[in-house]
């Protein structure tokens, strides 16, 4: 999933590390530089294509028994 980042000057790139390191993951989208590695919350029930959403200001990620919501601002 791609956002616009809160002052507009550009994108991030989302992505879950799912049946890897369960966390959620955004990149530079013009460096392609990490810029969140979800810190040290790993998210539980995390399966292969499982897709972020963007609302409101938040990402959401739904694992087998949760949804997780971030704070993007």
């Amino acid at each position: 999933m791609v956002t616009e980042t809160a002052s507009g000057q550009g994108a991030l790139v989302w992505s879950l590390g799912s049946e890897g390191d369960n966390h959620l993951h955004a990149f530079d989208g013009d460096t392609g530089a990490e810029v969140f590695n979800g810190g040290n919350m790993a998210l539980t029930g995390l399966r292969r294509f499982a897709t972020p959403v963007a609302a409101k200001g938040r990402i959401y990620v739904a694992g087998t028994d949760a949804v997780y919501a971030f704070t993007t601002e």
